[in-house]
């Protein structure tokens, strides 16, 4: 059996998995880190952060990626570019996080990686009959893999814009089986720059 096929499988037998978390916000402030323990499933997950750190972007790092931020005309190029860099900057930050905790590539089963948004374009914001919901988040998952020898899974928000939805469906899920309570009723609320958006743009709909 090839190893990383019986790595997969070695993993399915175990009653938890140690997972990396990354995430980096429309703020770009920096990759947030997490190293988390995940036993369980369905309404019987449970969660530990064992580790979390927040690696700082440079100052030099946000000015390219704002060239192609949200923008309606962009460089392209500048864009594909990005994308690997910024895959490769993420593997190099997880290199780092797990030297500092002790932490031995071994021990993590995978990485699930979100990605820096680039744009986020629900159908009720861009307004195009043609087209339906779309977004884009970059940062190669195959160049984090290749940089840490750790498995990477991604693209959540692309995987539920095809599905049919259109905002993030990790944090929801996050949210029911962390916060869920039989006996008592709750609203979360995912604080970043797109929930701004909708907040404003509801606001704008109750005038």
């Amino acid at each position: 059996m090839r190893s990383h096929v019986k790595h997969l499988y070695d993993m399915s037998l175990r009653d938890h998995r140690t997972i990396v978390g990354l995430m980096s916000g429309t703020s770009l402030d920096g990759l947030d880190i997490a190293l988390c323990r995940i036993s369980g499933h369905g309404r019987n997950t449970a969660l530990m952060v064992k580790k979390f750190t927040t690696i700082p972007y440079t100052d030099a790092f946000r000015k390219e990626v704002r060239k192609v931020f949200s923008v309606k005309e962009g460089n392209i190029e500048l864009l594909v570019l990005l994308h690997a860099r910024i895959g490769r900057l993420h593997g190099v930050m997880v290199n780092q996080s797990l030297k500092n905790w002790g932490i031995d590539k071994s021990e993590v089963d995978l990485i699930a990686s979100h990605g820096q948004t680039m744009s986020h374009a629900p159908a009720f914001i861009h307004k195009n009959r043609n087209y339906g919901h779309a977004t884009l988040q970059i940062g190669d998952a195959d160049h984090i893999a290749c940089e840490t020898g750790i498995i990477v899974v991604g693209d959540f928000r692309m995987k539920h814009i095809a599905a049919g939805g259109e905002v993030a469906p990790l944090a929801v899920y996050g949210d029911y089986l962390i916060f869920s309570d039989a006996d008592e009723n709750r609203v979360m609320l995912n604080i970043g720059g797109h929930s701004q958006l909708y907040l404003a743009t509801f606001c704008n709909r109750c005038k």
